[in-house]
């Protein structure tokens, strides 16, 4: 992609663009202490990238944020890899609406009335829609945006050579690019890189749990151990509130005592004394049995009375007597037995009787004793905290296993990293960067007489470090750090070559935009440079275009700019040599 034309609706200096070698000179008149830069030759490169759909915020914008910019329309005509034009307009006043235009040939002016192909496309579809349009068969897994600041150089981009002004986000929001632009795999840096803020995420995940729940998956048997000495002491506080269980239910528990524990002592009262009674009736019964009849103390009753007790009558009174004896042996027998059996029915109703006793005398304590209630509530006080101390524990538990897992998923992802690294170790061995290395060198030999070299290499976090450097930086860095400068630009500036160049046969960007670059040169490599540029465009077919003041020219061969280079003259007599033909 090269740019054909560059012009606007008003306030504007209209540019056409040679299709290799461009100048824009700015020609100053007035002191030259007066600021140089405002102009516009800086601007031009703003207005470009604005067409190129760079994103813009009027309210901080310092250029378009102006109240000049009222209304204004710019439009881009740019001339595509496959031949063809694309004409975009994009207003100031409607950034994000965007219209196009495909045609064969180039316009023959500055063309206002347009019938447009697509008209105010919204500015997300819009970049997806010029990226189909220019059609790069280079760095396909990234957007035309990514790569356009290394051919749109401002002043500001000349800091580094690899990590522009823009590529202020992560690694890999740059480097993975990088790397692919220099003919390797970017997606092992772009891996690596997440597989790493993935293991930062998870270190932060650990971190959290260890300073929020106190975690150290040391002590994990610990706490198991604490778990199981938790549980015992909730089952035996349990096990005490079960018996003040009574306190929530008092009128219950009145009832059981009245209506059951009362009533079962009455009726084993009841039998007691039943009992009792007639153990004490067969014992008075057996106590006044007689069965113990003499026969020879009747015959002396007998003889006393001088009463003759025939013998006939003594047999038959003591056949009598023996069956009197007979009875009562039998009765005593029978008492005997049923007073044995009363007494074991006596004490097992006295056994009933006093464990009833025992039960009321228990639940009247816990109904009648003053501090079971508060003991009750401590008990539940105790419970509560064991509890949470329980679930505490459970929880700890939980973020040690958590943290585990988390330690495992961190020590796996590692492995990954390794393996990233190794296969980056290998990819760098292949030097697939080798020819635009060797185009690199051979620019910065040509304008300075030295080596430069882009290299490579994985510092010790086996993250990609880029470089490029002359051989001997010493020779040519002698005097100040604003000469340094200026040959970190010449660096810079070999490095966008060299790429055009490396991909001049392929569907890329056929055009470069650097400002200001003979600044501060001496006037041999001043003409050295701009002789070789020339080459390289005539060469390659690439679109050179540069910025400078007229007092950068080389004092003894100002002609080393041909007219025909000129695409745009600014100057500062007026406002009519400005690029917007206003002050600011």
């Amino acid at each position: 992609m090269k740019i054909s034309k560059i012009y606007s609706n008003k306030n504007f200096k209209n540019i056409e663009f040679n299709e290799q070698f461009n100048t824009v000179i700015a020609f100053i008149e007035s002191d030259k202490k007066k600021d140089t830069h405002n102009l516009g030759k800086t601007s031009l490169l703003r207005v470009i990238d604005f067409l190129l759909l760079s994103k813009i915020d009027k309210k901080r914008d310092k250029l378009f944020g102006n109240d000049l910019f009222v209304g204004q329309e710019f439009y881009g005509e740019f001339e595509l890899n496959n031949g063809k034009f694309l004409l975009i307009k994009r207003s100031v006043d409607l950034a994000t609406k965007v219209s196009f235009k495909l045609l064969k040939n180039k316009l023959d002016d500055f063309i206002l009335n347009i019938d447009w192909d697509i008209v105010d496309l919204s500015f997300g579809k819009a970049k997806e829609k010029l990226n189909e349009y220019l059609g790069f068969d280079v760095l396909k897994n990234w957007n035309y945006r990514k790569s356009i600041t290394y051919f749109l150089r401002s002043q500001q981009d000349y800091l580094d050579v690899f990590k522009l002004n823009k590529f202020k986000g992560k690694h890999k929001d740059w480097k993975p690019f990088v790397f692919e632009l220099l003919g390797f795999n970017g997606d092992l840096i772009k891996e690596k890189l997440e597989i790493e803020e993935d293991i930062e995420e998870l270190r932060k995940k650990l971190q959290v749990l260890k300073n929020e729940a106190q975690v150290d998956t040391t002590e994990k048997d610990r706490l198991e151990g604490l778990l199981e000495i938790k549980q015992n002491e909730l089952n035996d506080i349990e096990k005490l509130i079960d018996v003040f269980n009574f306190y929530s239910e008092d009128l219950k528990t009145n009832k059981i005592i009245v209506e059951h524990i009362d009533n079962k002592l009455q009726a084993l009262n009841s039998d007691r004394y039943r009992i009792s009674f007639e153990i004490n009736k067969i014992k008075k019964t057996l106590l006044n049995t007689i069965d113990d009849i003499d026969i020879n103390e009747i015959n002396l009753l007998f003889d006393e009375l001088n009463n003759y007790f025939p013998n006939e009558l003594k047999k038959k009174y003591e056949d009598l007597i023996n069956f009197q004896k007979a009875i009562t042996n039998e009765r005593k027998k029978y008492l005997s037995e049923n007073l044995e059996e009363l007494s074991s029915e006596l004490a097992f109703v006295n056994k009933k009787i006093e464990d009833a006793e025992k039960e009321k005398s228990n639940l009247l304590e816990i109904l009648t004793q003053k501090d079971s209630y508060q003991k009750f509530k401590e008990y539940q006080k105790k419970l509560t905290s064991i509890e949470v101390e329980i679930e505490l524990i459970k929880n700890k538990l939980k973020a040690i296993d958590r943290s585990l897992i988390i330690e495992n998923e961190i020590d796996a992802k590692k492995e990954k990293v390794k393996t990233k690294i190794e296969e980056l170790k290998a990819e760098l061995n292949t030097r697939k960067h080798s020819n635009i290395n060797k185009i690199f060198n051979s620019i910065i030999k040509e304008i300075l007489d030295t080596n430069a070299l882009i290299s490579l290499k994985l510092n010790n976090q086996g993250n990609i470090e880029f470089s490029a450097d002359y051989q001997n930086p010493n020779d040519l860095i002698k005097t100040s750090e604003a000469q340094g400068t200026t040959y970190k630009k010449l660096l810079c500036v070999a490095f966008d070559l060299s790429l055009l160049i490396n991909y001049s046969e392929k569907s890329f960007y056929r055009f470069v935009y650097h400002d200001g670059v003979l600044e501060g040169l001496d006037d041999r490599i001043k003409i050295r440079y701009i002789n070789l540029v020339k080459n390289i465009c005539a060469q390659y077919d690439i679109q050179y275009i540069l910025t400078l003041i007229d007092s950068d020219l080389p004092r003894e061969k100002k002609d080393i700019i041909y007219s025909e280079d000129v695409c745009l003259e600014l100057y500062d007599k007026d406002d009519s040599g400005k690029l917007f033909l206003h002050s600011f």
